[in-house]
């Protein structure tokens, strides 16, 4: 098996997910925060679909570790930087005074984002069952744009935020959507994605 492996259509989703959060980065620095903001929330869609994508094409342990990891350094992009830097942009927070502020807040956002991912990289067996531990990191990312679509003052947002950051490492039980449960949460997504991107 070779790093070109990863290449495989089971993995098509996954980098969709990250291909949302690049093209996030790219629509925040250039100035389009609403784009940003949307292409983030369509990323929640590709990361909630990925898994059940995946296993549609059998259940290989050695792929599917390796899309694992994928789907990890995907999320830290997509979920763990594209956010707070769509919402950077979205509150011109450097061009409005807060930016030592807005630095030190999205650098808490995406420390306890990439810790998440990291501590459950090396502990498969913690958020097995019916619930997670801690908010998890796509969650976080959309109530972060959702909450930036609604434009707080910035004070209240940096609140929202640092909440969303520590929500992510608190050991506070979350129970798995189902059925129902999924479909809002990819309705929720797709209604902050259309809102951006189709105005």
């Amino acid at each position: 098996m070779s790093p070109a492996d990863a290449f495989d259509r089971r993995n098509l989703v996954t980098y969709a997910s990250l291909l949302c959060g690049v093209g996030a980065l790219e629509a925040a620095w250039s100035g389009h925060a609403r784009t940003a903001l949307g292409l983030v929330a369509l990323a929640v869609v590709a990361d909630t679909l990925d898994g059940r994508f995946a296993r549609l094409f059998g259940d290989d342990p050695r792929r599917k570790a390796l899309g694992v990891q994928l789907d990890s350094l995907a999320d830290a992009i997509a979920f763990g930087i594209a956010p707070v830097v769509a919402a950077g942009s979205a509150f011109d927070a450097a061009h409005a005074g807060h930016g030592v502020l807005w630095i030190l807040a999205a650098f808490g956002y995406a420390a306890c984002a990439i810790t998440r991912l990291g501590f459950y990289n090396v502990s498969p067996d913690a958020e097995r069952g019916s619930g997670f531990v801690g908010v998890p990191v796509p969650l976080a990312a959309l109530v972060l744009c959702s909450v930036s679509a609604a434009r707080p003052s910035f004070p209240a947002f940096v609140l929202v935020a640092t909440a969303c950051a520590a929500a992510m490492v608190l050991p506070l039980r979350i129970p798995r959507p189902r059925r129902a449960g999924l479909l809002v949460f990819l309705l929720w997504p797709l209604a902050v994605a259309a809102m951006m991107l189709w105005r």
